[in-house]
């Protein structure tokens, strides 16, 4: 069973939090190429996004357990709603990363409560689809957010996109501090009274932990590289924003499918595939030229990530604790953030001394590494659930 009226203002709420940043995606790697950046610092800069997320994710997950699942959810929307407001006021480099890093905590402080909540509205049995709902919701965000950046920045300029990316999520606050009652908070509680942290130390937990960081660090490499190698290629700033989003419209379209059928025939054999999916969509990127293939490979991109996300959150699900559930969210949306951050710094050193497609090729060799990683893990140790 689902508690959908609880489900659904937790989906707004992710939909919200994930315009603030999803919508700059097209816009500060020309913000930053402006201020003298080089395609490394342009990765790093919008890494530090990450970092400061994979940092902030355990201690705010730890956080969320204790003082209740609502009021972090709450603060997350309100650092979602001032830090686009700091980016006009960067004047270098070193500025422009520091404000990123602050959006970023934003993420931390919110996801680990959201994920917690949204896993809290279902019974076990639902888990996946609970999830795939939620996720949905985020994943639509990351489809319009990026097309409406595209579109503010071609048509007026860079602080419009800045302050715009405001708005929504200030709505989203609104909409969540009015509904408050429906999500029924917990009171604050010691989180694993008992100090067991033996959960962590089982190897099929890691399959779940690893497959995120291994996505993200591909689709980060889509999300900040894209809008140049769309540039070397003759492709618009706007159409730019739509290649990106077109990742995220593939991931949205199944997520609750990928979440329902991993509630069906288990965590395991999802996640391999959502891997061979998405390692064969980067290699077709790197081969492609034109704005309609370049659309192609990416939603193809999307449809891995779709497929197996919500097996991975829901396999770390069920091999932990409940009352640990903002922690274990954490920890894993840690993974996740270390891929996204992992991805841009990385892949950027490669095309600085590469090209573009050289960078796409390397990154779609991780994705068979994170293949093998995750058959290591999951061979005959997990069934079902």
């Amino acid at each position: 069973m689902i508690n959908i009226p609880a489900l659904i203002i937790i989906c707004l709420a992710g939909f919200a939090g994930n315009i603030s940043f999803s919508l700059l995606f097209p816009v500060l790697p020309y913000y930053a190429q402006d201020m003298g950046a080089s395609p490394s610092e342009v990765g790093l800069i919008l890494a530090s996004y990450s970092y400061i997320t994979a940092i902030a994710l355990v201690p705010s997950g730890l956080l969320s357990d204790r003082v209740g699942h609502c009021r972090m959810l709450i603060a997350g929307l309100i650092l979602y709603t001032v830090a686009p407001l700091l980016y006009p006021l960067a004047s270098n480099l070193a500025q422009l990363g520091f404000i990123r890093a602050f959006h970023g905590l934003a993420c931390a402080v919110f996801s680990p409560a959201a994920i917690a909540l949204a896993l809290d509205t279902s019974t076990q049995d639902r888990c996946g689809e609970a999830l795939g709902w939620f996720t949905t919701a985020t994943q639509s965000a990351l489809v319009v957010g990026p097309a409406m950046g595209g579109l503010l920045l071609s048509h007026f300029g860079f602080k419009v996109a800045f302050y715009s990316c405001s708005i929504i999520p200030s709505l989203g606050l609104i909409f969540a501090i009015s509904r408050l009652t429906t999500l029924q908070p917990a009171e604050a509680k010691e989180v694993l009274s008992r100090g067991s942290w033996s959960w962590l130390k089982q190897p099929t937990i890691f399959a779940g932990l690893m497959a995120p960081l291994f996505f993200t660090l591909g689709s980060g490499t889509i999300l900040t590289f894209m809008p140049l190698h769309s540039q070397n290629l003759g492709i618009a700033e706007a159409r730019a924003g739509i290649i990106i989003a077109t990742v995220y419209i593939g991931s949205a379209l199944l997520r609750v499918p990928g979440g329902k059928l991993s509630d069906k025939i288990g965590r395991r054999p999802v996640i391999p595939l959502g891997l061979m999916v998405s390692f064969a969509a980067m290699l077709l990127i790197s081969f492609m030229n034109s704005f309609s293939g370049l659309i192609a490979a990416a939603i193809f991109y999307g449809v891995g990530m779709g497929i197996a996300m919500p097996a991975s959150y829901t396999l770390v699900a069920d091999l932990t604790p409940p009352e640990a559930r903002g922690l274990t969210m954490g920890i894993t949306s840690g993974f996740l953030h270390s891929g996204l951050a992992l991805g841009p710094t990385v892949m950027g050193i490669v095309a600085s001394v590469s090209n573009y497609t050289t960078m796409f090729r390397v990154c779609s060799s991780s994705l068979i590494l994170g293949l093998i990683v995750m058959l290591g893990l999951t061979q005959k140790r997990y069934q079902a659930h």
